[in-house]
């Protein structure tokens, strides 16, 4: 069995990653009504969340239903993913995760995603301001 903390998967768990425009409400409920064992949100960008972005928002919608789901958040400053992490907490997702690997150019030009990767210091440092700001 595959485990993450204290959510049991089986040995061969069929995901759903977070994918921008993809991942929403209604697909979701399709992915867990097919047998999706864990599934993510859209993923969402942290400075969308501190400036209380509609589009952003919405993103946290998640359902009993739809547990264990992940929410993952993307960015290159420190205070806003901490700021952004404490709104996605209140939310209650069984995983919060961080983006670092989006090769997507928009995602990559703001030092956030990929980008992040080529400062090695700042993913530490972007890692342990979202740990810190979470009760997760």
């Amino acid at each position: 069995m595959v485990r993450i903390d204290n959510i049991q998967l089986p040995d061969f768990p069929l995901l759903l990653a977070p994918m921008e425009d993809v991942s929403d409400p209604p697909f979701r409920a399709v992915c867990k009504d097919k047998g999706a064992d864990l599934m993510y949100t859209e993923f969402i960008s942290s400075e969308g969340l501190i400036r209380d972005a509609i589009k952003s928002r919405k993103k946290l919608d998640i359902f009993d239903y739809e547990r264990p789901i992940g929410i993952q958040i993307f960015g290159g400053d420190e205070e806003a993913m901490a700021m952004s992490a404490k709104i996605v907490d209140a939310t209650q997702p069984d995983i919060l995760d961080i983006n670092f690997g989006c090769p997507v150019k928009k995602v990559v030009c703001k030092g956030a995603g990929a980008g992040v990767l080529k400062d090695i210091d700042l993913m530490v440092r972007l890692t342990k301001a979202v740990i810190n700001s979470t009760n997760l």
